[in-house]
């Protein structure tokens, strides 16, 4: 869904703009989430993929493998401050997530 899109990313905001072919109106991605890591707390920064969910990450605090919870799509979803870019989308269009639809 993404690839069909003209991307303007901003280094300076950590987001960027996607322009609908045809229809929709524009929204504004924020590309940065903070994950937390539940067993030890620790905190970092991680950029987010625009064209796939993100299933694993190894925190750097502990070493802990961390995999999406029950029901959610990738790790920023389950412990992240900001929801991937697809389900960003989903909520500012109205429409069912691209990671989450099935198609």
């Amino acid at each position: 869904m993404l690839g069909r899109r003209r991307e303007l990313a901003s280094a300076d905001t950590g987001s960027f703009r996607t322009h609908p072919d045809q229809g929709a109106t524009d929204c504004l991605m924020q590309l940065t989430s903070t994950l937390t890591c539940p067993h030890c707390g620790h905190r970092a920064s991680e950029t987010m993929p625009t064209d796939t969910c993100q299933f694993f990450y190894e925190c750097t605090g502990c070493g802990t493998l961390l995999r999406p919870e029950a029901g959610d799509c990738c790790v920023f979803c389950s412990y992240g401050d900001v929801p991937c870019p697809p389900i960003q989308e989903a909520e500012q269009t109205g429409r069912p997530a691209s990671c989450c639809s099935g198609s």
